[in-house]
């Protein structure tokens, strides 16, 4: 298996978490109080795509459902669409 692949496209994934914070209008300095880290380590996810240890990973994703899936497999994006939007009914 190839590394892309098995990579992640963060600073993908850390627009993602921006536009979903956003959306539910919370600010960086509340998201960050949630899991105890700095407004300015969730700004360096959101804007310079830095990799999250793995439990704020999880955390983030987990907070705003959204599937890794379309990060993780991005030439596979459009295959996905239907599942993830299926998936997302039920939140």
């Amino acid at each position: 298996m190839s590394n892309h692949a098995n990579s992640i496209d963060f600073p993908e994934l850390g627009q993602a978490i921006q536009d979903a914070r956003e959306k539910q209008r919370i600010t960086r300095e509340e998201l960050a109080e949630e899991p105890g880290i700095s407004a300015r380590h969730l700004q360096s996810i959101e804007k310079e795509g830095q990799n999250p240890s793995f439990p704020l990973f999880i955390q983030l994703v987990t907070m705003f459902h959204i599937s890794v899936d379309q990060y993780r497999h991005p030439d596979r994006k459009n295959h996905l669409a239907p599942a993830v939007g299926c998936a997302s009914q039920h939140f």
